[in-house]
């Protein structure tokens, strides 16, 4: 059973690179600033290419391969990332613990003009495969659309995307384990089909995504539905957003068992706040998230026992500080749980990350968090300690 359970951490421990919205505000007003597409992570433009080589201890060209391949300013542009860790993992029980090393992600990004409006974007690498599906579903392609861009040589403007991608919703934080994102309805490898429209200027940003359940490969949630997500810059230190997101789960046995047939509905609505104090140099970041999930039979179902509306609250609050020039450093809180009417039901964490950024290139990361389930009514607390190596081609 500790095998089994520690198999089961380290699957889901296995993470991509996005972008470190920690940066907004103390960097720059938007994603776009330092990013190519409107919902941040990826392909980085000049400026952002200028920011990674200025935080980073030892410098070093910034663009992909230190430039040697590409020239710039050309039709393509190329990236990627391999990132591994390692480190300490306790789950629970006074021998429940481990050790390990794993990969966590190998991917390669291409942005082609196609004109100058209209591009190609699309991210490919190595994933953890799908049983009883490993050799069709150890390489893919998690990121792949068609962009149009109303400002093509702007940082600010209308961008319209058809494709594969995740909905633009919340904070996106890089770390994947965090709360609001592991169980903010953007998890890990639950990018999917859809179309999505961006307005991004310099006070405000709007998003707007309608997505389908994907048929070409067993998703992490068999799904259709809709979000919507903005922020407003109140001042170039203070911003306030919010948004919805509503999925639609049909013929849901993956949930409950071979033998149910239910239809699923979920309404998440999402409040967010960035606050940076410019004296200490201190980002705090806060993202609040009430779910509620209708659960019923559907007509094709003999079963009427099936049925309920458990209503769930995920949240985090991340303050960041850079110390000196190349390292940074978050400490934040997180709160989950998936059904307030149940007792110590809920979880919640203290959570640190250590960023170093060595070279523009090549970053060590610490991370570390204590949890609690129900304040410890409810289990055993675990723990981990890892530190990632990440390159950034």
């Amino acid at each position: 059973m500790k095998t089994l359970l520690v198999l089961i951490l380290l699957a889901t421990s296995i993470g991509v690179a996005h972008a470190y919205p920690q940066f907004q505000m103390s960097r720059d007003q938007t994603c776009t600033g330092c990013h190519l597409t409107p919902a941040g992570g990826g392909l980085l433009n000049e400026n952002g290419y200028t920011v990674a080589e200025g935080i980073s201890q030892f410098g070093h060209k910034p663009e992909f391969m230190y430039g040697k391949l590409l020239a710039e300013g050309g039709r393509l542009a190329l990236g990627g990332d391999v990132r591994a860790a390692g480190g300490y993992l306790k789950y629970g029980g006074p021998e429940d613990s481990a050790i390990y090393g794993f990969p966590m992600q190998v991917e390669l990004n291409a942005h082609l003009k196609l004109t100058n409006s209209l591009s190609f974007y699309a991210t490919g690498g190595f994933r953890p495969p799908e049983e009883t599906n490993e050799n069709a579903t150890r390489v893919w392609s998690r990121e792949h659309y068609l962009m149009w861009r109303s400002n093509p040589d702007e940082n600010y403007g209308t961008y319209a995307r058809v494709g594969r991608f995740l909905p633009v919703f919340g904070l996106r934080f890089a770390e994947h384990p965090m709360y609001t994102k592991r169980f903010g309805g953007t998890q890990l490898f639950s990018e999917t089909y859809g179309a999505s429209v961006s307005h991004v200027t310099e006070k405000f940003e709007v998003h707007a995504s309608a997505f389908m359940e994907d048929y070409l490969i067993d998703p992490v949630e068999h799904a259709n539905g809709a979000a919507a997500y903005g922020e407003y810059r109140v001042s170039p230190t203070l911003s306030f957003g919010g948004g919805a997101m509503f999925k639609s789960f049909t013929n849901g046995k993956f949930l409950l068992s071979d033998e149910l047939d239910y239809d699923s509905k979920e309404f998440r609505l999402a409040l967010t706040n960035k606050l940076y104090l410019e004296g200490a140099e201190i980002l705090l970041s806060t993202e609040i998230q009430f779910v509620n999930q209708l659960v019923g039979t559907s007509a094709r179902s003999e079963d009427s026992q099936v049925g309920g509306a458990p209503k769930g609250l995920v949240g985090n609050l991340v303050a960041s500080k850079m110390l000196g020039t190349f390292l940074l450093l978050d400490v934040g809180i997180g709160h989950f749980d998936s059904n307030l009417r149940i007792k110590n039901l809920d979880r919640d964490c203290v959570d640190m990350n250590l960023h170093w950024f060595a070279t523009s290139h090549i970053e060590l990361v610490l991370n570390a968090r204590y949890e609690m389930i129900g304040f410890g009514s409810g289990g055993e607390p675990g723990s981990y300690a890892l530190l990632q190596a990440h390159y950034r081609l």
